[in-house]
């Protein structure tokens, strides 16, 4: 046993105080090193403070205030003092000087908290007095006792920390004492025996209410060291949960699509967090939706779109299942499910629905493709919902399908090369424009239909030499026929344009179509067209009768569940499916009445969206107008900030969209960046603390940001969600369930899908192109090979090559890949036929050079890469001349003079590239620079190495890759001292190390073409 007991420095100070912790700027609480030495103890101890209010001794404390003013302590030595005095005499500075430790500066005895220096009281007793507060105190009883005696040994001192100036707390050892375990036992307090009494030790302590605390109040794990808080059992505040503030919340989010339980004040959150589980009773999920503390959000809250992040595990599959049958059960409307992931999600929902609702009659499931080739028929290039159902004008709804249009080629080609091609887009879109012409064109069409026109646009536009002596019959066969004159005359006037800049031009417009193809579904899909027969003009809809195809207009008024099953698709496929998806969606509930009710809505749920969220479709349109059509979009994805992909700077502004304009954010434990954290509320933390939260969730666990009550009501707080259990049905759940996939399947299937076979479906149109005059017929260009002659694309490619390797290609950098280029298709076969050999750099970006074939020259209008071009000297691998020209086009760009194979050294050496200084170049010396692909030749480094050292300028290398450039470092160790040895792997604080005559930057092939512009 132990027992801690109260020690006076002087009778009577028991009336003094012990320490005071302010817990506002004190880290570790007053009982953390006791917790800590009964953590660390062998056995079981017991700690308990046992206190009863003490009767007021204000008058004793007053008389004692009185006697410390006389410089004593006790009634017998005021006595012993004053007889003294008496006989002896005293002055009033000796009196002074006697008391004056115990007696204030201030008149009266008074004393403020200013006064009291960091953690310790004031020094004056009497000041002590007036702060132990004598109407408010108890009679203290502290014990322990421990299994071993070591352990009650090390737990004597373990309160020393609360001892004041006067009086302190000190633990005595009592050994096996059988009195103190049964009054520890029955709860009794310890009081001072008669010799205790007259003692300034005593087995109790008298402590205030600010004292009584530091020995009853349990510290939050935080308080802890790091190495105690394991053996606690306890969590730390950042895993603690964020309840609740008002009840309001629990009546505002009563009814809808339930997604989980909040944690509140009421409800008791001690015991172990429950696992995601299965329920074996249908009756018993139904009544978890009922509990009080079951959030879900309305059909009003969801037109503001939701999202749900965590990282792989966490149970978002799961939640997202319970949002879907919720969303189901409580509100009216479609919910759809656009699902990439190909598991068992879709066949888990079907178990689940038709375990809950009895069958399946509310269904549909669908896959991308479907057997045998089948797409679902999704009406592209189509103005009919959108004139005659939707009554948009003419132009804005042309716009609108061209915007789309430009969506889907960024996914396909990517943003930049799709972007920077301006004057292509801006033929592309006229000649869309053109198709849809009022008078002459149509209001439908197919992609073939696309490719058709620009196929006839570059076909005869390239062999009119001078537009003015033309005969119309020439420009006609150019031009599509167009009442528009603007658009006619803006393809005009690109056929007055030098042969190759026209070529260049529509080969890229023509890349911007046939790029598509590559994906026979994606063809398929946008080569769908419904004829004008199965327009129902009384319903303004398609009459699906005969046309199998995706009807929205049955799905969008009903109260369906539809699951798109993207799984056979793999990445950019499933995505670019996903906007055309969109796409249509988006002009459908534009032009198709939909239920006008407060508990309507329809519902899209998108798995894996990161990538289909920073969609101009996405953040442009369906998450700032989709409200006005009772639309919400659900996002599911590991974590907000994947939406900003591998380019921030361009992706920021979908980003801010999506964080601005979805209003309900369910986040589990994943990284929080500063913006998804700044866009959290809660009162009572900054964006570290929030992130610290999100940081500490369980496997399941999420906060929950919940959208405003009302317009001009409050933002409620950020809370702590429990998930719903696993649905009944599930495959992981305690009894199995069929889904009926395949028959679900086959019924959909056949509703919806269609393969190229169909009549509705002219994947034909576009797919050859001949003419009595094509270039193929050319005999001075026809080229045989192994496989008969280079098409038309074979020789486009060769050429954009030799362009991209010389003077430039048109909309194209060296800094992207060549399949970048337009007819990059080619590159395959051409490289088989020994026309062009490959280089791979970084992270698959591949770089083609032509080889020295003489029907590749032939190709080429005679061009080879020769010296005298600018070109290649010697018989030099394809990475070094790949290393030349990155360099040279880097340098050039740098504002410097460059000479590829320029001589140094009075003409006895040469580099691969000589960059002279110019007025405008950054450094004032010329740049040198070897392209070392072989770094391993040791002798080959070093004699370069010597040449580079006597040249003047600064001496760069590059090489290959990282590993190239340790081999390098390791060769040139032999000549140079202070070489970086290669181990950071960080090529910028590598070249910080380096400076010699012979070395003084390393670059490698992949680190200059994220430097070209």
């Amino acid at each position: 046993m132990v027992r801690y007991e109260g020690v006076e420095e002087r009778r009577k100070d028991w009336m003094t105080v012990l320490t005071r912790f302010d817990t506002e700027t004190i880290d570790r609480s007053p009982l953390s090193n006791l917790l800590e030495t009964i953590i660390q103890a062998d056995g079981a101890v017991l700690f308990q403070a046992i206190f009863e209010p003490r009767s007021d001794w204000s008058p004793k404390a007053q008389r004692q205030k009185g006697r410390l003013k006389r410089g004593v302590h006790t009634t017998g030595g005021m006595i012993m003092r004053s007889v003294l005095d008496a006989l002896m005499g005293v002055s009033d500075e000796e009196k002074r000087e006697r008391h004056r430790g115990d007696t204030p500066e201030e008149v009266g005895g008074s004393i403020m908290d200013s006064q009291v220096d960091g953690q310790r009281a004031g020094q004056s007793r009497m000041a002590q007095i007036d702060l132990k507060n004598p109407s408010h105190t108890y009679n203290v009883s502290l014990r322990a006792a421990a299994q071993s005696q070591r352990a009650a040994e090390n737990l004597q001192d373990s309160l020393n920390q609360m001892s004041g100036q006067f009086y302190s707390v000190d633990g005595k050892y009592l050994g096996e004492n059988e009195n103190e375990y049964k009054r520890m036992l029955n709860h009794g307090i310890t009081y001072p025996n008669g010799w205790e009494m007259i003692t300034r030790r005593k087995p109790i302590l008298v402590c205030n209410i600010e004292e009584l605390a530091s020995f009853i109040t349990v510290p939050s794990i935080d308080a802890l060291p790091k190495a105690s808080r394991g053996g606690t059992g306890g969590k730390p505040k950042a895993q603690s949960a964020l309840t609740s503030p008002n009840e309001e919340v629990f009546r505002k989010f009563s009814d809808g699509m339930t997604i989980g339980h909040a944690v509140t004040a009421l409800r008791d959150d001690t015991e172990n967090s429950r696992e995601i589980s299965a329920i074996e009773s249908v009756n018993e999920w139904w009544a978890e939706l009922s509990k009080r503390d079951a959030l879900a959000l309305s059909a009003g809250d969801l037109t503001h779109h939701y999202i749900r992040a965590a990282t792989t595990g966490s149970g978002k599959t799961v939640a997202t299942l319970n949002d879907m049958l919720t969303t189901h059960e409580n509100l009216r409307g479609p919910t759809i499910l656009i699902d990439p992931k190909g598991g068992e999600m879709c066949r888990n929902y079907l178990r689940c629905h038709r375990t809950l609702f009895g069958d399946l009659d509310d269904v549909e499931y669908i896959k991308v493709p479907e057997e045998d080739g089948h797409i679902p028929g999704i009406p592209f290039f189509d103005l009919r919902p959108l004139t005659r159902a939707a009554g948009r004008e003419r132009e804005t709804a042309i716009q609108d399908i061209i915007d789309h249009y430009f969506q889907l080629l960024r996914f396909v080609l990517g943003r930049d090369t799709v972007d920077q091609a301006f004057v292509a887009n801006e033929i592309l879109t006229n000649l869309i424009k053109a198709l849809f012409d009022e008078e002459n064109g149509s209001d439908y069409f197919t992609v073939g239909d696309l490719l058709d026109a620009a196929q006839d646009f570059q076909h005869y536009g390239r062999s009119i030499e001078d537009l003015e002596e033309a005969s119309h019959e020439q420009i006609d066969k150019a031009l599509p026929t167009v009442e528009d004159e603007q658009v006619r005359g803006f393809l005009k006037s690109h056929l007055e344009k030098e042969e190759r800049q026209f070529m260049n031009t529509t080969d890229a417009v023509l890349n911007r179509i046939r790029k598509l193809k590559e994906r026979d579904f994606i063809w398929d899909m946008l080569s769908f067209e419904i004829p004008e027969e199965h327009w129902d003009a009384e319903k303004n809809w398609y009459n699906r009768t005969d046309v199998p195809m995706l009807d929205l207009k049955n799905i969008l008024n009903g109260n369906k569940v539809l699951l798109i099953d993207t799984g056979n698709l793999h990445g950019e496929s499933s995505e670019i499916f996903s906007v055309l998806f969109l796409s249509h969606l988006w002009r459908s509930v534009q032009s198709l009445w939909t239920p006008d009710a407060d508990d309507y809505i329809a519902n899209v749920i998108i798995e894996e969206s990161a990538n289909i969220a920073r969609n101009e479709i996405v953040y442009n349109e369906l998450l700032p107008k989709g409200r006005e059509f009772n639309l919400s979009l659900g996002l599911i994805m590991q974590y907000p900030e994947q939406v900003l992909g591998e380019d921030p700077r361009a992706n920021r502004r979908s980003y801010q969209e999506i964080l601005n304009n979805v209003n309900t954010k369910i986040i589990g434990n994943i990284a929080t960046d500063d913006m998804l954290a700044e866009s959290l509320f809660h009162e009572d933390l900054d964006t570290d603390e929030i992130k610290d939260r999100i940081a500490g969730l369980r496997r399941g666990e999420w906060v929950v940001q919940l959208p405003s009550t009302g317009f001009h009501k409050q933002k409620p707080e950020i809370l702590t969600l429990k998930p719903l259990p696993i649905p009944p049905g599930h495959s992981e759940g305690p009894f199995d369930v069929s889904s009926k996939s395949e028959s679900v399947r086959e019924e959909s299937r056949n509703r919806h899908t269609l393969n190229r076979d169909s009549e509705y479906i002219n994947s034909s149109a576009g797919a050859d192109y001949s003419s009595s005059d094509s270039l193929a017929d050319d005999e001075d260009e026809d080229v045989e090979v192994e496989d008969g002659p280079l098409e038309y694309e074979h020789k486009a490619f060769l050429d954009q090559v030799f362009d991209a390797l010389t003077d430039g290609a048109k909309n194209y950098s060296l800094s992207q890949p060549m399949t970048q280029l337009p007819f990059s298709d080619s590159a395959k076969e051409l490289e088989e036929w020994g026309f062009l050999e490959k280089v791979t750099i970084g992270q698959n970006k591949v770089y083609y050079f032509p080889t020295d074939s003489k029907e590749a020259e032939i190709m080429v209008d005679g061009k080879p890469l020769s010296p005298e071009d600018g070109g290649e000297l010697g018989e030099e691998s394809p990475e070094h001349r790949l290393g030349v020209r990155l360099a040279a086009t880097y340098y050039e760009q740098q504002s410097y003079d460059v000479e590829l194979y320029g001589d140094i050294n009075g003409g006895d050496d040469k580099v691969d590239v000589f960059a002279d200084d110019t007025k405008e170049s950054p450094t004032k010396t010329a740049q040198l620079v070897e392209v070392e692909t072989s770094p391993e030749k040791k002798g080959h480094v070093l004699d370069d190495y010597e040449a580079m050292k006597k040249g003047y300028g600064d001496a760069i290398w590059v090489v290959e890759n990282f590993e190239a450039a340790k081999t390098l470092l390791e060769k040139l160790g032999e000549k140079v001292d202070d070489l970086p040895s290669g181990r950071s792997r960080n090529l910028e604080k590598m070249n910080e190390q380096i400076d010699d005559p012979g070395i003084n930057e390393i670059h490698t092939l992949n680190s200059l073409r994220r430097e070209i512009e």
